[in-house]
C-alpha cells in the first residue's frame, strides 16, 4: 500500500511543485480564496529542484528555503530508483543543508557560486532498509543501518535569469555536486582495496527560484 502511494506521488511530484510556483505568481489575484496573499506566499518554497544521481536516488525532486541572503539552503528531496537499475523500486527522502561560501556576480543575469558545501541525511523505505537492527542479528553486529545514513558533498552552481519575466519564476540555476556517504568514507580508512573513486557520488541538477 505504501509503495503504491509513493509510486503515484513520484509520478506527479514534479508537476505539483511547478504548480505551486505558478500559483504563487498569481496569488495576488486570488482574493476570493485567500484573504491575505502575502501571508500565504511566505510559506511557499523559495525554489524547487530536479536532480539526477548524486547519492540520493536516480531521479529526485525537491523544494526548500534560503536563509542569510542566500548563503544557506535547506532542502527536502523525494528520490526514486526504478527496479531496472536496482533489486526493487526504491523510494527515499533526504534533508539537505547547503552553505554557499562564494558568490560572484558576472553580469545582471549570471551569478557563479563556485564553492558550495553541504551535509545530508538520507532515509530509504523498505523492509531491507531497516533503522533498528533486527533481532536475528547479534547485539551490535552492525554499527550502521542500511535504511538511514548521512553524507557530505561539495559542488558549484550557476544562477541565470532563464524563465524570469515570462513566468512566475525569478530565475533558474544549474548545479553539480560531488559527495560521499560517511559510511563509505569510514570504510576506506585504512583499506587500500577500495579505490577512492568508488565511494564518490556525482550528481547534476536544476533549480527554479521563486
Amino acid at each position: 500500500m505504501i509503495n503504491s502511494i509513493l509510486k503515484r506521488w513520484s509520478f506527479n511530484s514534479g508537476f505539483i511543485v511547478i504548480l505551486l510556483f505558478a500559483f504563487s505568481g498569481n496569488v495576488d489575484s486570488q482574493n476570493s480564496l485567500l484573504t491575505d496573499s502575502s501571508r500565504f506566499k511566505k510559506f511557499l518554497p523559495d525554489y524547487v529542484k530536479f536532480q539526477y544521481a548524486g547519492g540520493i536516488g536516480f531521479i529526485s525532486t525537491g523544494a526548500g528555503y534560503t536563509f542569510f541572503n542566500d548563503k544557506l539552503d535547506i532542502s527536502f528531496f523525494y528520490s526514486y530508483i526504478p527496479h531496472m537499475i536496482s533489486e526493487d523500486d526504491l523510494h527515499s527522502v533526504s534533508l539537505q543543508f547547503t552553505s554557499k561560501l562564494l558568490q560572484y556576480k558576472i553580469s545582471e543575469s549570471i551569478e557563479i557560486l563556485p564553492l558550495n558545501l553541504g551535509f545530508f541525511i538520507h532515509h530509504t523505505f523498505g523492509n531491507k532498509y531497516w533503522i533498528r537492527q533486527p533481532a536475528h542479528y547479534p547485539d551490535k553486529y552492525y554499527w550502521w543501518s542500511p535504511g538511514r545514513n548521512a553524507g557530505l558533498f561539495t559542488g558549484g552552481e550557476i544562477k541565470t535569469k532563464l524563465l524570469s519575466g515570462k513566468t512566475p519564476a525569478s530565475g533558474t540555476a544549474f548545479y553539480f555536486r560531488i559527495g560521499s556517504r560517511i559510511l563509505y568514507l569510514a570504510s576506506i580508512v585504512g583499506n587500500d582495496e577500495i579505490p577512492f573513486r568508488e565511494v564518490i557520488e556525482l550528481g547534476f541538477g536544476v533549480a527554479i527560484y521563486r
